[in-house]
């Protein structure tokens, strides 16, 4: 019998904040209310949403950067615990938003991508070196931008170091939070090649945050979309922008409106 199981289950995740507006008065804040999707191997899922809608929340607690306040959080079918932070980066690896904060400026390239392999393999100062020069190469570097330190290369290049970081440990998924937002048009269509060229080869499975919702259509497989903390609507990516259901989704359909036209 085929194990029809999902890659990732996502079951009834929450999150609660506190915030602190007065000396004794604390207010609770309920970024993430009861979010279960599923996702497979080789799909991509897209996250939408306004203005903390709670999708980077989400993002973050798949990545293991924030815990939840309830639910969980499966890997073929394996619970992946807020503590297991080993076994949750050898399957879950996350590209953030702005590779210019989240790449250390005083290490080199090479340095960088070697960290998750001294803290999470077994490998041999050798095979390590191997790996981080095949990953440059996977990614579209040189094995020769391991010497580079980030600030001597270009916004499209640190990207393409943050997704190699990403793509270190072989996950099974990746989380991308807004990663392509800061790019221009063409070395942003160069990023998306390269992530669907990777996910046919490798199988990857992609969480994607996005605004762009042009990005959306053309990457993903299936799309959820959160308002203040919620899902409004999910589903076949095609599907929900065809035929929106929810008030959320259509206004941020009619804010790009003007490029579904235009693909027209």
């Amino acid at each position: 019998m085929i194990d029809q199981s999902p890659l990732l289950r996502v079951v009834d995740i929450g999150k609660e904040f506190i915030e602190r507006r007065f000396l004794f008065i604390r207010n609770r804040v309920q970024a993430i209310r009861s979010v279960s999707f599923s996702l497979n191997p080789g799909e991509t899922i897209a996250i939408v949403g306004e203005a903390g809608s709670g999708k980077s929340t989400l993002a973050r607690i798949l990545a293991g950067v924030v815990a939840p306040t309830h639910g969980e959080i499966r890997v073929n079918g394996d619970l992946i615990g807020p503590g297991d932070y080993q076994r949750r980066c050898q399957q879950i690896r996350m590209i953030f938003q702005d590779p210019n904060s989240s790449l250390n400026p005083r290490l080199r390239i090479g340095r960088i991508l070697e960290a998750p392999l001294i803290l999470n393999s077994d490998l041999t100062p050798e095979e390590r070196a191997h790996k981080v020069q095949e990953t440059l190469r996977m990614v579209g570097l040189l094995p020769e931008h391991a010497l580079f330190y980030p600030q001597m290369i270009s916004a499209g290049q640190k990207q393409r170091v943050a997704l190699a970081r990403a793509l270190i440990l072989s996950p099974s998924i990746i989380v991308a939070d807004d990663t392509f937002s800061m790019l221009d048009l063409s070395v942003r269509s160069q990023i998306v090649n390269l992530l669907l060229k990777l996910q046919e080869e490798l199988k990857i499975a992609y969480v994607i945050v996005a605004n762009d919702l042009g990005l959306v259509r053309h990457i993903s497989d299936k799309v959820i979309v959160m308002h203040q903390g919620e899902v409004v609507e999910s589903g076949a990516t095609e599907h929900v922008i065809q035929a929106p259901q929810h008030d959320v989704t259509k206004r941020l359909i009619q804010s790009y409106g003007h490029e579904y036209r235009a693909e027209r």
